[in-house]
């Protein structure tokens, strides 16, 4: 702040002049203007509202999107790269997806609330993976469809009916076909297709007169495949009990009889489990079905054991001097099998006979123990 004042400018001898100074003046804060302090608060407490107000969304800048709007524009955001997913990875394209995502974003558009854009997301993420599973599903079905028309097989089982299980898998899908209604190369082309390999369950079908289908029919219709397939189950089960040792075996083969040295007590005189071991890999080289030594079938897990003059197979003791060895298969092959160890034995003065039988009958297999 500043004051006009009047200063002598002449000599004292010679007439006064005067001239205007500007002199300075301090102000202090007790000497403010309450108008100005006035105005400093107003334009204070005017930022503190605005500050607030966009802290809470009353106030927007120009041009800036609101939560609302930013949640609608990221759902349809999503919308679109989930259309543009569909165009690149499903074989069928948008497919039956496409009114879902449309609705989907028409209620986006329509939605007053983040509330209301969250409902409408999760509603259209339901329905848009049921028709993606419904799209690939009948994609699925009809290559299958495709391809059983080029198998010639399939009319041939039109009369006598077939059920055929489809199980998709990432590795390759798995063709469950029973009746062998199908070619190999069909089962093949099937279980490599990747179209057939994305269906999100797994394929009937069924052959009968009226053609292919994925109907199975009535519960008639499928007591009765489901009795076939039964009956083809129990007959391969019983096929591979009868190759495990699991149950009886009949047919032809040989007899084989292991003799110690007459009079021998010597280590090499007397037939041991080694002996026994190489006369059964000799038989089932040369294609013996099963074989049982000394009452005692023999199985993959079978154990053969000397202890002293004691022959142990699957822990019980077997008769020695001889040891009976019964084989079923192909007699003149047996026999030709074990030629060289007649020679071995006698070498030893043990003795190796072989009889070929029209008829064998072998004992199940049960589990051993030692039994005195």
């Amino acid at each position: 702040m500043t004051t006009l004042a009047y200063r002598r400018t002449a000599p004292n001898d010679k007439p006064i002049k005067w001239r205007k100074v500007r002199r300075r003046r301090v102000v202090r804060m007790g000497e403010l203007d309450w108008f100005a302090l006035l105005l400093l608060a107003s334009i204070v407490l005017l930022f503190d509202a605005l500050v607030i107000g966009r802290h809470v969304g009353i106030i927007r800048l120009p041009g800036e999107l609101s939560v609302l709007d930013m949640a609608r524009l990221g759902a349809m955001n999503y919308v679109d790269i989930q259309r543009t997913m569909l165009q690149r990875d499903e074989f069928a394209g948008v497919g039956s997806a496409d009114p879902v995502l449309r609705g989907a974003a028409e209620g986006l558009i329509g939605a007053r609330s983040n509330e209301e854009i969250g409902r409408e997301l999760a509603k259209a993420s339901a329905q848009l993976y049921d028709a993606v599973q419904a799209d690939r599903l009948n994609a699925a079905r009809e290559r299958v469809l495709e391809l059983l028309s080029l198998d010639n097989r399939v009319e041939s089982y039109a009369g006598q009916g077939a059920y055929i299980l489809i199980t998709p898998g990432t590795s390759g899908s798995q063709v469950q076909d029973r009746q062998n209604a199908l070619e190999k190369s069909t089962r093949t082309a099937i279980s490599d297709d990747p179209l057939i390999a994305r269906s999100p369950t797994a394929i009937e079908v069924v052959i009968d007169q009226s053609g292919v289908s994925f109907d199975t029919g009535d519960l008639a219709t499928q007591a009765e495949v489901l009795a076939r397939e039964i009956d083809s189950l129990n007959e391969q089960g019983a096929e591979l009990r009868k190759a495990a040792g699991l149950s009886e075996l009949e047919g032809a083969g040989v007899m084989v009889l292991a003799y110690d040295a007459p009079s021998g007590y010597g280590f090499h005189e007397i037939v041991h489990q080694r002996d026994v071991s190489e006369i059964l890999d000799r038989l089932f080289a040369a294609g013996a079905i099963g074989a049982q030594v000394g009452g005692e079938r023999v199985i993959a897990t079978s154990s053969i054991r000397c202890i002293g003059p004691i022959v142990l197979v699957n822990q019980r003791p077997v008769a020695v001097n001889p040891i009976r060895i019964y084989a079923v298969g192909n007699p003149r092959s047996l026999e030709r099998a074990l030629q060289p160890m007649v020679s071995e034995f006698a070498r030893t003065d043990k003795r190796l006979e072989i009889k070929r039988e029209s008829s064998l009958s072998l004992a199940a297999y049960h589990k051993g123990g030692l039994q005195w």
